[in-house]
């Protein structure tokens, strides 16, 4: 069986203390397993972070059955999703184009060298 995926790409800023960038990244060095299964278990089959400064960039690669709504949905309704993410609030910000309530944000595709 063919499995096919899709990406996405999001940013985020963290908080500008190189204490606290510290943290976060030793934080990401081993995440609870609790995160790992609710992030697997929801069709996100690999995802990765990267750092510029204070500015995050995540690349999630998803099965082709995940569901973003049903997604934020389950970790709204799961507690240690929950406590994780109030975790991580410590650390992170809203970029300056993050719409008000929500967190990380979808980046805008401007190129593709396969369509040139």
């Amino acid at each position: 069986m063919n499995v096919t995926s899709q990406f996405h790409y999001l940013a985020l800023d963290l908080v500008d203390s190189e204490e606290k960038i510290a943290e976060y990244q030793r934080l990401h060095e081993k995440i609870w397993p609790e995160v790992v299964v609710h992030l697997r278990q929801h069709g996100i089959l690999n995802m990765e972070i990267y750092r510029l400064g204070t500015r995050l960039f995540m690349v999630m690669e998803v099965s082709e059955q995940f569901d973003t709504a049903a997604f934020a949905l389950a970790s709204r309704n799961n507690a240690t999703i929950q406590r994780w993410e109030a975790l991580m609030w410590q650390y992170q910000l809203p970029t300056p184009w993050t719409p008000e309530g929500e967190k990380w944000v979808a980046l805008e595709r401007i190129f593709s060298l396969q369509q040139q």
